[in-house]
């Protein structure tokens, strides 16, 4: 994998639309001001769930390549976000709940994926991913508040998995929290075309 760059880091989730991203911006920026939880708030990403976790490569062309032809010959499939649920008591996220056509849809990118033999696989990648909308994180100390506060109120909205999007580290803050943006979104559904936007 060497492009004769420097490596950058990359990540790829699926962006959900409105309203979703609308009632996730509101949640993150309610628990934040809330209960002082300013992670997910101060990384800014927009609504999504994660596909594949972290990566690092000098040459990001062969991924996109791969994407792109993925995005071509695949259409997007439904899925539902809707209740609460956290990971330990340090994550608190949204479900996102895969139809059978869209588990059967991110199996075969894992597939595609794993074609490029220097691409790493996390403990929480693959088969062991578990798709979520994040809405606050370091939660533990505040857990049970947290958790009381959203009791309830849970909105289900159904959405797709019809975007690939490359997300590339831009760098850091002072206290290591990572900064991204949109480097490529890779449309599915757009027989023919592959629905890729240009590199920004």
């Amino acid at each position: 994998m060497s492009g004769g760059h420097p490596a950058m880091r990359y990540i790829l989730p699926c962006l959900l639309p409105s309203p979703v991203r609308e009632y996730h911006r509101a949640l993150v920026d309610e628990l934040a001001a809330r209960f002082d939880l300013r992670i997910t708030q101060r990384q800014a990403i927009p609504a999504h769930f994660t596909l594949k976790y972290h990566f690092e490569t000098d040459d990001i062309a062969p991924v996109e390549v791969l994407l792109a032809d993925f995005a071509d010959r695949h259409a997007a499939a439904r899925v539902t976000v809707g209740d609460f649920d956290h990971f330990g008591e340090n994550v608190v996220f949204a479900t996102v709940t895969l139809s059978p056509a869209a588990q059967t849809l991110l199996e075969a990118l894992f597939t595609a994926l794993r074609r490029l033999p220097w691409m790493p696989w996390s403990p929480h990648d693959g088969d062991h991913l578990r798709p979520h909308m994040t809405l606050a994180e370091d939660c533990a100390a505040r857990f049970a508040e947290v958790w009381h506060h959203l009791a309830g109120r849970a909105r289900c909205f159904p959405a797709a998995l019809d975007n690939l999007t490359l997300l590339r580290q831009t760098g850091a803050d002072e206290d290591g929290l990572a900064r991204w943006t949109t480097h490529r979104t890779f449309m599915l559904g757009d027989a023919g075309t592959g629905g890729a936007s240009p590199p920004q």
